[in-house]
Formats: C-alpha cells, sequence, structure tokens
C-alpha cells in the first residue's frame, strides 16, 4: 500500500510509475545475470527478434533482470543506441567491443562471446569462493586457538620454567612474524604506490609480467585484441581503418593503446612485429597472420579462430591456478600448526630435562 500511494503522488507530480522506479531503482547487475542477458539476447536475435521486441521479452521472461531491459528500453527510446544504452552497466572493454560489433561487426556473434566470458568467469569465481570456504575455516579455528594458547597457555608453561628460562622459540617466532609482515607491509605501500603512478600503458604491461597469474591476463587480452580485430576484419575494413576508429575511444582502452602504437609504427614505414615486442599482451602469432598475404576476410577468419584457442587457454590456466589454491592453504595451516606444537612441546621438554 505505501508503495501504490507513493507512485501514485508521482504520477500526479507528471512522473508516470515507469519512469519513476527507473529514477529510483539503481540496481547493479551481477555478472552471471549479465552473462544471462546477452546470451539470451544473442539468442533472439539470432530468431528473428528485434532488440527492442528482444529486450521487451527478456525483462518479462527473466524478473531479475527488468530493471536492467526498462532502462535499456527507456534509453532507447530517447534515441540511444543499443550500446551506449548499456554503457553505464558493462566495463568499458566490453562497451568499445559491442560497440565496434554493433556498427561494423557481428553483433549477435559479439554477444554471445561476451556473454559466454562472462559465465565461464562467473563459474570460477564461485569455484574459487567453493575452494576457500573450508581452508578459511581452519585459518578462523586455528586464529582462534593461537590466541587461547597466546593468552592462557605460554603465561602458564613460562610461570612453570621460571621468570629466567623464558620461552626463546615463542619470542623468536613473534619476532620473525613482525618482521615478515612489516616487510611486507611496506613492499605492499611500495607497490601500490608505483601503480597509481602508472600509465594505463605500463600498467598493462605489469599485468602480463606478474609470475603465476601474468599468463591469464595475456591470455585474456590476446583473446580480446584477436576477437575484434578479427570480426572487423571479417567486415572489410583494413588495419590502418580499425585502428583510426579505435582512437576515437578512450585513452585507457586497450583497443586505443593497441591501434596508437600501430599507427606511430606505420607512419614510420615499420612493421607490426614492433608493436608485439613492445606490448606482451600482442601475441607472436599476429605477426604471422599479418604478413601471411591472405586476404582481409581470410585474415580475419585467422584471428576469429586464434581467438577460440586463446579463450579456452585463458580458462584452462585458471582452472589449472584453482586447482593449487587448497594445497597452499593447508601448507600454510600445517606449517602453522607444526609451530604451535614445537612451541608447546620444547619448553615441556627442556623441562623435563633439568628433573633428570
Amino acid at each position: 500500500m505505501n508503495g501504490q500511494k507513493i507512485l501514485s503522488r508521482r504520477w500526479k507530480k507528471g512522473k508516470s510509475p515507469r519512469q519513476s522506479l527507473l529514477s529510483t531503482r539503481t540496481d547493479k547487475l551481477k555478472r552471471q545475470q549479465q552473462a544471462s542477458f546477452f546470451l539470451l539476447l544473442a539468442d533472439l536475435l539470432t530468431v528473428g527478434f528485434s532488440i527492442r521486441h528482444a529486450i521487451h521479452f527478456i525483462g518479462t521472461v527473466e524478473p531479475s533482470l527488468m530493471w536492467w531491459t526498462m532502462k535499456i528500453d527507456h534509453r532507447m527510446q530517447e534515441g540511444t543506441g543499443f550500446t551506449d544504452s548499456i554503457r553505464q552497466e558493462i566495463k568499458p572493454d566490453l562497451y568499445y567491443q559491442l560497440l565496434l560489433a554493433e556498427k561494423h561487426g557481428n553483433l549477435v556473434k559479439t554477444l554471445h562471446e561476451i556473454g559466454k566470458l562472462l559465465s565461464v568467469q562467473e563459474r570460477q569465481r564461485k569455484k574459487l569462493i567453493t575452494l576457500l570456504q573450508y581452508p578459511l575455516l581452519l585459518l578462523i579455528m586455528l586464529a582462534i586457538v593461537i590466541c587461547c594458547l597466546v593468552g592462557f597457555v605460554f603465561p602458564e608453561l613460562d610461570m612453570w620454567q621460571g621468570e629466567s628460562n623464558p620461552n626463546l622459540l615463542i619470542k623468536v617466532t613473534v619476532l620473525a612474524g613482525s618482521y615478515f609482515l612489516t616487510i611486507i607491509g611496506i613492499s605492499g605501500l611500495f607497490q601500490w604506490y608505483n601503480w597509481h603512478r602508472m600509465s594505463r600503458e605500463q600498467k598493462l604491461i605489469k599485468l602480463c609480467t606478474i609470475p603465476v597469474i601474468g599468463k591469464c591476463y595475456r591470455h585474456y587480452f590476446q583473446y580480446y585484441l584477436t576477437s575484434v580485430l578479427g570480426v572487423m576484419l571479417q567486415q572489410g575494413l583494413s588495419l590502418a581503418e580499425i585502428c583510426q576508429l579505435s582512437q576515437t575511444f578512450h585513452g585507457d582502452s586497450i583497443l586505443y593503446l593497441f591501434s596508437g602504437k600501430v599507427i606511430k609504427i606505420i607512419q614510420r614505414g615499420g612493421d607490426i612485429s614492433e608493436a608485439v615486442k613492445a606490448y606482451p599482451f600482442l601475441p607472436n602469432e599476429l605477426i604471422i597472420f599479418m604478413n601471411k598475404g591472405t586476404t582481409i576476410e581470410k585474415m580475419g577468419q585467422d584471428l576469429t579462430i586464434f581467438a577460440n584457442l586463446q579463450f579456452k587457454a585463458l580458462t584452462n590456466s585458471i582452472e589449472r591456478l584453482l586447482v593449487f589454491v587448497q594445497p597452499i592453504i593447508f601448507s600454510v595451516i600445517a606449517v602453522v600448526i607444526v609451530g604451535l606444537y614445537l612451541s608447546l612441546l620444547l619448553p615441556i621438554y627442556h623441562s623435563f630435562q633439568g628433573v633428570y
């Protein structure tokens, strides 16, 4: 009843209930909801739905997406294009990928690829949370045990051993742990300071060179760039035209950085291999595809196939990293438990030696 009264008062002031809901509702869609939206939209466009009709249909059959579809439809009614109407709700790189596909490429295929990527990311995120639940529970229990030992057991051991014979192992362990945490904290602050001073180009290069997880970033950037290039080339655009178009994007986007580098190289008569050497997120295979001497459409097909391979490599790399999550945490827990046992048993052992 209260909601109906509010809507009726707003209706009297000149706003429809639909406009009032759109202006007050500020929910952000989760990754899985975005994935469902893009995949379903791609399927509907494939069977002949128009974009507006498909958006209305999605809002009807998916209640969790109703508010988002209403906002998109409202913006499109005001003359905004589809991609611009969802710009506020998606990441910039996804926005530019959709924008290029809407204007020059295969929008349906791009929607399907984005939906598939978001679905995989969400599935891996949930898997990571599942893997962390049990180890984190053990860590919490271990932290409680350590607090109890430090607060009750270790003081009793010190009294039992006498004030002149303190528990040396505990002090050494605490001192080493304090130094270790201090070093980590200072290093973290230093890295954070350097990160915020870096340009977008330097950040991308840094992400690709991070130990262990840098490979995953390289696979993602390589998939993203080759996927966009493949779609554009299949539509007949040359590399120079794609680069000129990408220069109208925001300066922080990957496509803007890549196209700017390529344009500078082309202007001085250089080769694409210079860009590949400068950016670790560009695949070496790009040189081969560009220098094969085939038609633009065939080159686009090759890049699209390569992008699919990079997508599989990305998912496989993340899956392999997830396998090591639990063993690493369990190893840390085991080391801590062994340390606790030594802290308890060694003082008792030395005490018994003194007795005999």
